[in-house]
């Protein structure tokens, strides 16, 4: 398993103990609010796959009235993955996360959404 994708598995179980949790983005037919496990990167340090940093991106999408308990969901979802400190054969270091914002009229009804971009250093788990 890559650090990529542990990262990725850590997050989507996190937030799908509190809602709808996707690795892609839903039909319409999806209730909000939803997360959406998007995108992701890694950054390894040179000539050497032990240590490095890993970026994922996660998606919140809801009603633009239910204002109060999506910036309540990204909360959760910052706090909890604060505390992520193991990723299968990886050990996971919180660094930082950027939050964003942003009207949303892609729907027939007005909708927030909240991106999430999250960077954890990595180093490989001794065997």
């Amino acid at each position: 398993m890559t650090p990529n994708h542990a990262l990725f598995r850590r997050l989507f179980g996190l937030s799908a103990v509190r809602l709808d949790t996707y690795d892609y983005v839903p039909d319409a037919h999806a209730r909000y609010p939803f997360v959406y496990i998007g995108e992701q990167g890694a950054t390894e340090a040179s000539n050497n796959d032990l240590f490095g940093t890993v970026r994922q991106t996660v998606h919140i999408y809801g009603l633009r009235t239910d204002r109060a308990n999506i910036d309540d969901i990204s909360a959760y979802i910052q706090s909890e993955a604060r505390r992520i400190k193991d990723g299968y054969d990886y050990h996971l270091s919180y660094e930082t996360v950027t939050k964003q914002l942003i009207p949303d009229n892609t729907d027939v009804q007005p909708l927030l959404h909240v991106v999430l971009d999250f960077s954890f250093t990595f180093t490989k788990k001794g065997d």
